[in-house]
């Protein structure tokens, strides 16, 4: 413990003896002039938070935040057909259930695959109950299997999943949001009293589970109902084909949602998927007699986000994110470099009144290293203020964005008023500002502006000599 301390006060070195007496002094300063540290905290506050609300966009987007909590192991897979009777033309078609079955969980370094059909036109429900019915237009429908609730973390507030054999045998079973079930004035979600149905285009669907409304900002998540795609009134076939694709039997309206086993990478993937698609072109062209071709399109959930460059097989997948995320890295050196530059004018004119302190210090043997190192932690304790003030900022002005229409575009890929009227949920959770990623962005924002902000004028100014820095107020 003892040399804990001692390093500490080695590195943290202090006017008043103490190991953390620097930041009492740093305090103090503030006190002492208060519109200087008004300003460079407001100011600090403005560049950090401009700073922030990129990294949540980018957090948001990219990170595991319930209940996407598998994006890092998810990959997305489209398709694109081609046979040689449909000249120039070629299809790009989801999966089916027997190439989910037969072809992707089949292959070792996947966990699972939940077939999706995302939500797609906007549907009109109602409550059975025909004496005082309510009816919800525009809702949104998500078709899967029990493995849709394997891949995302959905927080049931009463009630259970659909089963496996309900799936199979294509009941009339979904479950709903509590935004849904309070809309249609559905039973108390603390003790529900049986399960209740709803009609769905007229058609009645027994409610087997109410979850947590999830955000439309976790886009691919989002729904308002969650029913078996094997229930044909829902218009979706059950083996997930389509009427235009029979003579290619992996052709569907399914979109595989794979989930990577741990230590496995969008590479390893495609290493193992190659020899699969090669002999399905083979086997399928000799069945339809003609050349058949198979190029699947598979993206990581990162690959699918953040798409500021094309041309994604030209590259690996470590090249291809990091000229991605360069843009967005640029911007936030933008917003911290602009700020900086009238901040540090103002660091100036501080160090400037402080000479002959300065002066005084060195006179009586303090080292320039030390002195340096002392104003670099005032003016980061000031940073950190500002940055902490920035960061509430950066929420405050997120959570007044989210019903803009570039920020739905960003995160929706519309801002079609009518779409978003539809899509009523934008909540935002902690998860979407408080993670250790978000943190250490903070602190390196703070990090590099107090150093561009402290550093250049503060050497400057120590470089003076003692004699001219005690004669400064003369």
């Amino acid at each position: 413990m003892k040399n804990i301390t001692n390093i500490l006060r080695k590195w943290l070195p202090s006017i008043e003896g103490g190991g953390w007496g620097w930041v009492c002094h740093a305090f103090a300063l503030i006190r002492a002039d208060k519109l200087f540290s008004g300003i460079y905290i407001a100011g600090t506050a403005v560049a950090i938070a401009s700073a922030m609300v990129v990294a949540i966009v980018l957090n948001i987007l990219l990170a595991d935040i319930a209940p996407e909590v598998n994006r890092s192991r998810t990959l997305y897979l489209t398709n694109t057909f081609y046979k040689e009777s449909h000249g120039e033309e070629r299809h790009l078609e989801n999966s089916s259930t027997e190439a989910i079955d037969s072809c992707f969980r089949r292959m070792k370094c996947v966990e699972f695959v939940a077939p999706v059909i995302p939500p797609g036109e906007h549907w009109t429900i109602s409550a059975s109950d025909m004496e005082a019915r309510r009816t919800i237009k525009s809702l949104t429908i998500m078709g899967s299997d029990t493995e849709l609730f394997r891949l995302y973390d959905y927080r049931f507030v009463t009630g259970r999943r659909f089963s496996e054999k309900e799936f199979r045998d294509g009941e009339h079973v979904c479950v709903i949001t509590d935004r849904v079930a309070n809309q249609l004035g559905l039973f108390p979600l603390e003790k529900p009293e049986g399960e209740q149905s709803i009609l769905i285009n007229k058609v009645p669907f027994r409610v087997v589970g109410i979850i947590k409304s999830p955000s439309f900002l976790m886009q691919e998540s989002a729904a308002d109902i969650f029913a078996p795609y094997t229930a044909e009134c829902l218009g979706y076939r059950p083996d997930g084909k389509l009427e235009t694709s029979y003579d290619i039997s992996y052709a569907g309206n399914l979109e595989a949602r794979i989930i990577l086993k741990k230590g496995y990478s969008r590479k390893d993937f495609l290493e193992e998927f190659e020899p699969i698609r090669t002999q399905y072109e083979a086997i399928t062209s000799t069945q339809v007699g003609e050349s058949v071709s198979w190029t699947p399109k598979v993206k990581s959930h990162w690959l699918k986000k953040i798409t500021f460059f094309g041309a994604l097989d030209v590259y690996d997948d470590t090249t291809y994110k990091a000229m991605n995320l360069l843009p967005p890295v640029i911007l936030m050196l933008l917003f911290l470099f602009l700020p900086a530059i009238n901040l540090s004018g103002l660091v100036s004119n501080r160090m400037e009144a402080r000479r002959a302190e300065m002066g005084i210090r060195k006179a009586f043997g303090a080292k320039r290293r030390t002195l340096l190192r002392e104003v670099i932690f005032e003016n980061l304790v000031l940073t950190l203020c500002g940055g902490l003030v920035g960061w509430v900022l950066s929420w405050l002005f997120v959570s007044a964005l989210r019903y803009n229409g570039v920020f739905q575009l960003i995160f929706m890929g519309t801002n079609d008023l009518d779409t978003m009227n539809a899509m009523k949920v934008y909540s935002l959770n902690y998860q979407m500002f408080v993670t250790p990623t978000l943190f250490l962005v903070v602190f390196l924002c703070c990090a590099v502006l107090n150093l561009m902000v402290a550093l250049i004028p503060a050497w400057r100014s120590l470089k003076n000599p003692i004699v001219e820095s005690l004669n400064q107020k003369r």
